[in-house]
């Protein structure tokens, strides 16, 4: 998802992308503990049957699969700031807060957008000026890094 906001009256710019995300974290929450709850309920069934090593499987089948949601949700919920005014243009990504950051000086801006693949689905778009390049928006499709290219040369061109 791309987000753009005008943010100073001197024409600076926000960039806030993020990939989409189908469900809220509460709703996966709900999800997990529903799924533990009929886990646990066939677990005790089947050691009241006699059958006791079901219920500790299930047990880490549910710790398992409580990390992969953990880890998925982790990545669906990242996402990258691009701040484009006259002197500085600064580029942010993390998760709930900034894990990394990069500086360019805005005249020296370039947007590298280049395909890569033999169908050039693979598609990459850099910011960045004197060789040193970050890539943005990995996680978007390609109609949307179309439509990121096409706004970033806007606001670089309006800067």
């Amino acid at each position: 998802m791309i987000r753009i906001d005008q943010v100073l009256p001197d024409g600076a710019y926000r960039i806030v992308l993020s990939p989409n995300c189908s469900i809220r974290w509460r709703d996966l929450v709900l999800f997990y503990i529903f799924t533990c709850v009929i886990a646990l309920a066939i677990g005790i069934f089947f050691t009241i049957q006699g059958l006791w090593l079901v219920l500790p499987f299930s047990g880490l089948e549910m710790l398992a699969l409580g990390y992969c949601l953990y880890l998925t949700s982790r990545k669906v919920y990242r996402q990258e700031v691009i701040t484009l005014d006259a002197e500085r243009t600064r580029v942010e990504k993390g998760v709930q807060r900034i894990d990394y950051s990069w500086e360019f000086e805005t005249p020296w801006l370039r947007l590298v957008d280049e395909s890569r693949g033999a169908r050039k689905r693979d598609r990459r778009l850099a910011l960045g000026s004197h060789g040193n390049y970050v890539e943005v928006g990995d996680f978007l499709d390609h109609t949307e890094k179309d439509a990121l290219a096409f706004q970033l040369k806007d606001c670089i061109i309006r800067v």
